[in-house]
């Protein structure tokens, strides 16, 4: 791993809702009486290992880092992709069951801030700034967590599939789905084999609720996607 200097991602870290508050000062401040460390992962590295202790807040600065669950037979189920500006552990970090539940591996080289958890114990007692945006970051990273189980705890694959076309159409206003995945990608993220996923989306064509191509999914019958049980 190569080390790094904070003054080089300042510019990524002022723009993360935990630091956007500060001034340029009063940011390298904060910093100035705490323990951290930048590190730099090639792609296709362990980031993270399941049931490892987690005590550092972590901070992705740039690249990506790629949460899957490696189930007794091998077969990975990819969870969701973590990229620039997120941040992860937060939700273990002061909890009595602090370890991954899951691994993390890089998709591409990835630089990652790590703040060690006494560290983050001084930021928030001794900042109110920094202890509003951490709570806030806690909260917020809750409900994402309600919506996740809520995705996991759809039956069918057409569920699923009409799931993340309202989602998209709910935070986008558009009847064209981009899809920043392959096929192959989107099927693990809905926990479902690739020819499942592939089927069904025939299916949803032939019954002219969808159409699509290798970059996006057209909707073409929201009013019957929007009756699909949620």
């Amino acid at each position: 791993m190569i080390l790094l200097r904070l003054e080089d991602y300042y510019d990524v870290l002022k723009n993360i809702n935990l630091f956007r508050n500060f001034s340029e000062r009063d940011f390298f401040k904060l910093f100035k009486n705490i323990d951290y460390e930048i590190s730099v992962y090639p792609k296709d590295s362990m980031v993270f290992i399941e049931s490892t202790e987690c005590d550092t807040l972590n901070i992705i600065l740039s690249g990506n880092v790629r949460i899957q669950k490696i189930d007794s037979s091998g077969k990975v189920l990819v969870v969701t992709d973590f990229k620039d500006r997120d941040i992860y552990g937060e939700a273990l970090l002061f909890g009595q069951c602090n370890t991954y539940p899951m691994t993390g591996m890089s998709t591409m080289d990835t630089t990652v801030l790590f703040i060690p958890k006494d560290a983050v114990f001084y930021l928030c007692k001794n900042d109110d700034v920094f202890l509003k945006e951490f709570l806030a970051l806690l909260s917020s990273k809750s409900v994402t967590l309600s919506s996740k189980l809520k995705w996991i705890s759809l039956k069918t694959i057409r569920q699923k599939i009409c799931e993340f076309i309202l989602i998209d159409y709910k935070k986008n206003k558009s009847l064209k789905i981009k899809l920043n995945m392959t096929k192959e990608e989107l099927a693990d993220i809905m926990g479902v084999q690739r020819p499942s996923l592939s089927r069904e989306l025939m299916i949803m064509k032939n019954l002219r609720l969808i159409d699509y191509d290798y970059n996006y999914i057209y909707v073409k019958n929201l009013e019957e996607i929007m009756k699909m049980p949620q």
